[in-house]
């Protein structure tokens, strides 16, 4: 699957930070602004260059994809790119 894929990690973090993923603290959406999109629609692209076929970006932004498993556990999930603005108070 990544034989013909070429990167290091420092390389994909560079190119990772230099995508405007702002929000705005006064939108009522999700995500707050549509170029918070622009790094799932990277990611999705390089699963699919990787091979995965199914790789895709919903509306809200969040990307899917799926691997053939290499083991009996059928159950592993992997997750996600948050962006966030503000506090929390728990």
């Amino acid at each position: 699957m990544f034989s013909q894929y070429n990167f290091t990690c420092v390389e994909r973090f560079f190119k990772y930070v230099q995508i405007d993923t702002q929000s705005h603290p006064q939108s009522n959406t999700s995500p707050s602004t549509d170029k918070q999109k622009n790094l799932s629609y990277l990611l999705a692209e390089e699963l699919l260059t990787m091979g995965i076929t199914d790789a895709h970006v919903d509306e809200y932004g969040y990307v899917y994809a799926s691997i053939p498993s290499n083991s009996a556990n059928r159950n592993a999930r992997a997750k996600y790119v948050e962006t966030f603005w503000g506090l929390v108070n728990w």
